[in-house]
């Protein structure tokens, strides 16, 4: 199982947008096939797994870069999936790329972490996740649609 690679400093400040010269996170490796729960849940996500200490568990708002140089607003959460795993699950970036569809199993991409938008929790029940999934989304449109990047990155809030 090849590992993600990090390269960048952390940059955790919910809801902000980072200044000149503040970098992103920048997590990248080989899309891998995981459980398909966030497929089930409505959320399909790229799945890369990480290690202890590269980055703090939460959900953030950020990009994903894929190999052909398109990105994406995503909504990306790192952690261990305590609702269905508790303590015991690997860590896992899973990134929900905004207005994409497609399959990139196997493919390289590069995922930024932009903003930590809260912390990892368990929920109670898979409705309590999927309606807090729902406004991590709608965080992600708001925060991209204040965004100023490449004009090859996509949302359907139009460029971000």
């Amino acid at each position: 199982m090849e590992r993600a690679t990090i390269d960048r400093d952390t940059f955790v400040r919910p809801n902000a947008r980072p200044s000149a010269g503040v970098r992103a996170t920048l997590i990248a490796g080989t899309v891998e096939h995981g459980d398909q729960r966030g497929r089930e849940l409505g959320f399909p996500t790229v799945n890369l797994p990480i290690e202890e200490g590269i980055v703090g568990d939460g959900v953030w708002v950020g990009t994903v870069t894929l190999g052909d140089g398109s990105a994406y607003a995503a909504t990306v959460s790192v952690g261990r999936r305590v609702t269905f795993y508790g303590r015991n699950g690997f860590r896992l970036v899973e990134a929900y790329l905004l207005d994409f569809s497609g399959d990139l199993y196997g493919q390289w991409v590069e995922v930024r972490l932009c903003s930590r938008l809260r912390l990892q929790r368990r929920f109670p029940d898979v409705d309590a996740l999927i309606e807090q999934m729902r406004q991590d989304v709608e965080d992600t449109r708001a925060w991209a649609a204040t965004r100023a990047l490449s004009d090859d990155a996509q949302t359907a809030a139009g460029q971000f």
